[in-house]
């Protein structure tokens, strides 16, 4: 019974899984001299490029893009039914806040239009008019005013103002996480005992590693204990450590302890900044994503982890093509890769 109620669900995503670009595609896309060429591959090996127009308009690019992203997640969600659905249609709203977050930072840090617009590609409600709104505001109070979720807009108004006195927008970043993520691991509780367990599992990494992040962060920014104490989400999995009191210690004493843990294999004691560890953890939550295929193949968490699995490369794509457009050298486009950046030979 428990095999058969995802079967043909899991039948799909394995057979949309094969169409994932391997580092081979990656290679080609980012050694093509133009984004012609980088499209006709593209077109050639993947769903997200089927039938995609050769062109150099980067908005007919990123609505293809988009609407090809968003059928394959709808086929996922169709694919199951009840809690099940009901899960996956909330964690599926997950990439629309990563889209929002990463348009407050840019706009909270005064970074160029085009450089904010390889870091977020349009999703849901925060893609069209209301992404171009946001992201042609002229300040940060702006954009926020322009938030069409009124309950989602005073949580950010008021870590607004923490992050003004400590110059960084990682307040902002943990008001939209806490709201997402108290819902979600709701969500999973109300799972059958299956599916809640390797759920959790995969939402608990990513608590951790937005937690380990926030506190990283606001060490290499000097910040004080209390301020670091209300970045961190209320919610903890794997990472065996009494974060507040870990927030008084010393950044050296903090990576000592974390490379204790689970997440060691990814965070160095020696790391010598914020960017390195960002890079490394995030190679660890595909890592986990991708394993779930192989431990766990009648679960919701094969969905969901390809849909995370899907973004990454949704994200992937649209940086290595737009950066064509705007003519970034390679180098300069791997900080911005998920999938395969550890295999790229850059």
């Amino acid at each position: 019974m428990e095999a058969s109620l995802y079967a043909y669900g899991v039948a799909r995503v394995r057979a949309k899984r094969s169409f994932m670009l391997k580092p081979e595609d990656y290679e080609n896309m980012l050694r093509a001299p133009t984004v012609h060429q980088a499209l006709t591959h593209l077109r050639s090996v993947s769903d997200l490029g089927k039938d995609i127009p050769q062109t150099d308009n980067p908005q007919d690019i990123e609505k293809h893009l988009l609407d090809k992203f968003t059928y394959i997640l709808r086929v996922l969600v169709e694919s199951v039914r009840d809690r099940a659905r009901d899960f996956l249609e909330a964690a599926i709203n997950k990439y629309e806040y990563e889209t929002l977050k990463a348009l407050l930072k840019a706009k909270f840090l005064d970074i160029p239009r085009d450089e904010a617009s390889l870091m977020a590609p349009p999703i849901g409600r925060y893609s069209g008019a209301l992404y171009t709104s946001i992201i042609s505001a002229r300040n940060i109070e702006q954009a926020i005013d322009l938030l069409p979720d009124i309950e989602l807009k005073a949580l950010i108004r008021e870590s607004l103002r923490q992050a003004e006195s400590i110059k960084s927008p990682i307040p902002i970043e943990t008001a939209i996480d806490k709201s997402l993520y108290t819902r979600l691991w709701r969500l999973a509780d109300e799972l059958r005992e299956s599916d809640r367990k390797y759920i959790r599992h995969l939402l608990g990494i990513e608590i951790d590693v937005k937690n380990i992040l926030a506190l990283v962060r606001g060490k290499f920014l000097g910040l004080q204990p209390s301020a670091l104490e209300g970045m961190l989400l209320p919610l903890s999995y794997m990472l065996k450590l009494d974060l507040k009191s870990l927030s008084s210690q010393p950044l050296t004493s903090i990576l000592q302890s974390l490379a204790a843990t689970y997440y060691g294999r990814a965070i160095s004691p020696l790391a010598k900044d914020v960017t390195e560890i960002e890079r490394s953890l995030q190679l660890l939550w595909v890592k986990e994503n991708e394993v779930v295929f192989l431990h766990y193949p009648f679960t919701l968490s094969v969905f969901y982890a390809f849909a995370n699995l899907k973004y990454a490369e949704l994200k992937d794509v649209r940086a290595i093509l737009l950066s064509k457009l705007v003519e970034l050298p390679p180098q300069r486009v791997l900080p911005l890769i998920m999938r395969h950046r550890e295999k790229l030979s850059f």
